[in-house]
């Protein structure tokens, strides 16, 4: 059994040191189409963010230290200012601040608002094709929350602007390097797949040993290939 294994690693190896033109071919057409593809035809995306704490993040004069209950009330807190941040509402006042040609529901849908499990911490991002644009919504989103926050829900905990959001200036997506490297992979596991599927597709005789391993028979003689010298 260890002798037909290594034969037939073996030939493997024979198939694919023969083709192994045709393998580059492939690999190398497929990571130039991902990296024509992610440097010339995706369009990049930026992301911007800002943090926004809820509750007091130093002591009050009665009290050095935030209770614990406190920071749980704070924490719960968190998941009514997540869907508060969600909103028409506060939609509605983003965009009455960018006045654009933007719709609610473009900014709605270009935020992500996320809430840091395990602290006092909000996170509005947006995200989107021009990094000036994504700057502007975010401001203008978490500047709309903090202001209807204090209307809807005057009782709730106090609301600070912990780190500001700046200008994108490197595109999260798409990460070009990443996708040549997927490319070459898929490439290759492609153009080895064609290899063998066109090995096992062909026949062919094409040397005495295929003929002592296909029909059984012995090679009574080989006519030898003359190539003529043209001069």
């Amino acid at each position: 059994m260890d002798e037909e294994m290594n034969v037939s690693i073996e030939d493997y190896l024979v198939i694919i040191k023969e083709k192994l033109w045709l393998i580059g071919t492939i690999t190398l057409a497929t990571v130039m189409i991902a990296g024509i593809l992610s440097f010339f035809v995706i369009k990049p995306t930026y992301e911007a963010s800002t943090s926004i704490i809820v509750g007091k993040p130093q002591a009050t004069d009665r009290q050095n230290q935030q209770l614990n209950s406190d920071v749980t009330m704070y924490q719960n807190l968190l998941v009514t200012y997540s869907e508060i941040a969600k909103s028409d509402l506060v939609a509605r006042g983003a965009l009455d601040i960018l006045k654009g040609n933007l719709t609610i529901d473009q900014i709605k849908g270009g935020i992500t608002v996320t809430p840091k499990t395990g602290t006092q911490i909000l996170m509005i991002s947006a995200k989107g094709k021009n990094p000036q644009d994504v700057f502007n919504v975010v401001n203008a989103v978490s500047t709309s929350f903090i202001e209807a926050t204090k209307k809807v829900y005057p009782t709730g905990g106090d609301i600070q602007v912990m780190d500001k959001a700046v200008i994108p200036i490197n595109a999260i997506s798409p990460n070009k390097k990443l996708n040549m490297a997927i490319a070459f992979f898929l490439g290759l596991m492609i153009s080895l797949g064609i290899v063998f599927l066109l090995e096992y597709m062909d026949n062919t005789i094409k040397t005495e040993n295929d003929v002592d391993k296909y029909l059984g028979l012995p090679v009574l003689g080989v006519i030898p290939r003359i190539i003529e010298d043209k001069k």
